[in-house]
C-alpha cells in the first residue's frame, strides 16, 4: 500500500464528552507503515525524536553517555552475562524491569522504522537483538529474564517465595513479545519474533488452568502483547513454520484471557491494606501461602496490581495507575477479538470511572505518590503525582476503547492526554525527560536519566504509534 500522507493537527484542549458518535462500529487502525505525518507541528518533533531522542535513549541504556548520572550501567551487559551462563551472581544493571524497558524501546523504534526506514538504526537494533537471542539460547526452556537469572534464579515467575510484584518476569516477557511482533511487522525481520515466540510458547506450557500454574502478570502489559501475537499468527498462518512456533494462534489469546480472568483468583492473602507492605512481602518471601493453603496456592498482589478481586467484579479502576491502565488496554484489546460481554462492560466501566472521576485536565492520572496510584473519586490536587507513563496508559486505553466501540469520545481523551501531558514528558532538546507532571510545582527541571527510566520508552511507544490512530 502506498503510504497515506496526512496532517495530524495540534488541537486545543478538548472538552470532555464532545464529538460523540453512535459507538456501534469497531475501528481498524492503519498499519504503521501506511501513514506518514507531514505538518508543521508534528514533523519537526518526529525528526527530533528519531534523530536525537532514540539515540540518546540507546546511549543511556548502554551506559556510554558521559552525561549519564550512572555511566557504566549497561542494560545490555545483563544479556551478555546471561548468555555466558552466569546465574545467581548477585548483581544486575538497573532495576528488575530493565529488560522490559529495552524491549519497549525496540517496539517504539520499530514503528518509527515502519514509517521512516533508517538502515543505520536498524543495524544498531539488530546488534541488540543478537545479544538478546544469545541470552535466550543459554536457557533450555527459552526463558530470558536477566534480573531473575542473575540474582534469584530459583524464583522464576515468582516461584519459591519470589516476589513477582517486583521481579516483573511476566511483564518483561510480554514486552519482548510485543517488540518481536512490531519489529517483524515493521521490517520483515523475524529474528526477534522467533525469540519472542519461543518465550511465549514456554509461558503457554507453564501458565493456565490446572494442572498448569496460576500465574498472572503483577505488572500488566503482557495481556495486549499476547493478543497481538495471536492476531499475527491468525492472519499469517504460514508464519508458524517459519518461526518454529509450538502453539496454535488461539493458545496465545487464551493465555491473555487466563491472565485477565484469573486476577483475584488466589488464596486471599496477604491483606495488603491491613498488614502493610513490609509484613505482606515477608509473608510471601517465607512462602507461608503454600504452607497454609497448599503447594498450588498463589498470593494476592492486592489493589496495587488489580488483584484483590476478579476484574469483572471490580467496580472502578484502582491501584498503580500505569498497571491499571495497561491492564484495561489489554481487556479492551481482548474484547475486540472475543466479543465477551464481561470484558466490554468492565473496560467501559473502568474508563468511565477514570475519565469521569479521576482524570486531570491535562489527561494525567495517578494522583497519589505512594504506590503511584489512583486516589479516591475527585481527588485532583494541583501537586498530584501524574507519572508520564500513566498518561501514556490513558492514551493507549482510550485508543483501544475507540477501536472497540467506534465512539469518538475516547479519542477526545486520547488527544487530551497526548497534547497536554505526554508531550511534556520529553524536552524540546529531545534529551531530557519528566517522570512526574504535577499541574503546579516549584521544581521544573527535567532529568537526563533516571534510576527508573520507564517513561522515555513509554513515550516513544505512543508517539511512534500515533500515526496509526489517525
Amino acid at each position: 500500500m502506498k503510504p497515506i500522507k496526512t496532517a495530524l493537527l495540534a488541537l486545543p484542549l478538548l472538552a470532555a464528552g464532545c464529538n460523540r458518535d453512535s459507538g456501534t462500529a469497531k475501528i481498524r487502525p492503519m498499519e504503521a507503515g501506511s501513514v506518514r505525518v507531514e505538518d508543521a507541528f508534528w514533523s519537526p518533533r518526529y525528526e527530533k525524536w528519531e534523530h536525537v531522542t532514540v539515540g540518546d535513549m540507546l546511549d543511556k541504556f548502554e551506559g556510554n553517555d558521559p552525561a549519564h548520572f550512572a555511566c557504566g550501567v549497561d542494560a545490555f551487559e545483563n544479556f551478555d552475562l546471561v548468555a555466558s551462563g552466569a546465574r545467581d551472581i548477585g548483581r544486575h544493571a538497573g532495576p528488575p524491569w530493565y529488560d522490559g524497558l529495552v524491549y519497549e524501546t525496540i517496539r517504539g523504534i520499530s514503528d518509527l522504522l515502519a514509517q521512516r526506514p533508517d538502515p543505520a538504526l536498524k543495524a544498531r537494533v539488530d546488534g541488540y537483538i543478537a545479544r538478546i537471542e544469545a541470552a535466550q539460547k543459554s536457557d533450555p526452556d527459552g526463558f530470558v529474564g536477566t534480573n531473575t537469572q542473575l540474582t534469584e534464579d530459583n524464583h522464576r515467575w515468582g516461584a519459591n517465595g519470589g516476589f513477582l510484584r517486583m521481579q516483573h518476569d511476566v511483564y518483561n516477557a510480554g514486552m519482548l513479545i510485543e517488540a518481536g511482533v512490531h519489529y517483524y511487522q515493521a521490517t520483515g525481520d523475524d529474528r526477534l519474533l522467533k525469540v519472542a515466540t519461543r518465550l511465549a510458547d514456554y509461558m503457554v506450557r507453564t501458565m493456565g488452568p490446572a494442572p498448569k500454574k496460576n500465574i498472572v502478570p503483577a505488572h500488566s502489559g503482557p495481556e495486549e502483547a499476547l493478543v497481538k501475537l495471536y492476531k499475527l499468527y491468525r492472519d499469517r498462518p504460514g508464519l508458524r513454520a517459519q518461526t518454529g512456533a509450538q502453539s496454535a494462534a488461539g493458545d496465545y489469546l487464551r493465555l491473555a484471557e487466563f491472565w485477565i480472568g484469573n486476577r483475584g483468583v488466589h488464596c486471599g492473602y496477604p491483606l495488603w491494606g491491613t498488614w502493610g507492605n513490609d509484613s505482606a512481602e515477608r509473608w510471601i518471601h517465607e512462602e507461608l501461602y503454600t504452607a497454609e493453603f497448599g503447594p498450588e496456592a498463589r498470593p494476592a498482589w492486592g489493589d496495587y496490581a488489580q488483584d484483590s478481586i476478579r476484574v469483572f467484579d471490580q467496580p472502578a479502576i484502582v491501584g498503580h495507575a500505569v498497571r491499571a491502565t495497561l491492564l484495561a488496554t489489554g481487556i479492551a484489546a481482548a474484547a475486540y477479538e472475543n466479543g465477551n460481554a464481561d470484558y466490554i462492560a468492565t473496560a467501559k466501566r473502568w474508563w468511565d470511572d477514570m475519565a469521569g472521576k479521576k482524570l486531570f485536565v491535562t489527561g494525567g492520572v495517578g494522583a497519589v505518590h505512594f504506590d503511584e496510584k489512583f486516589g479516591h473519586d475527585y481527588y485532583l490536587p494541583t501537586d498530584a503525582y501524574l507519572e508520564t507513563c500513566a498518561a501514556v496508559g490513558v492514551g493507549f486505553f482510550s485508543q483501544a476503547m475507540n477501536q472497540l466501540t467506534g465512539d469518538a469520545k475516547y479519542m477526545d481523551e486520547f488527544e487530551r492526554a497526548l497534547y497536554n501531558n505526554v508531550l511534556a514528558g520529553v524536552a524540546a532538546s529531545g534529551r531530557q525527560y519528566t517522570y512526574q507532571n504535577p499541574l503546579n510545582t516549584d521544581r521544573s527541571e527535567r532529568w537526563e536519566w533516571h534510576p527508573c527510566p520507564c517513561c522515555p520508552p513509554m513515550f516513544l511507544k505512543i508517539v511512534s504509534a500515533t500515526p496509526e490512530f489517525i
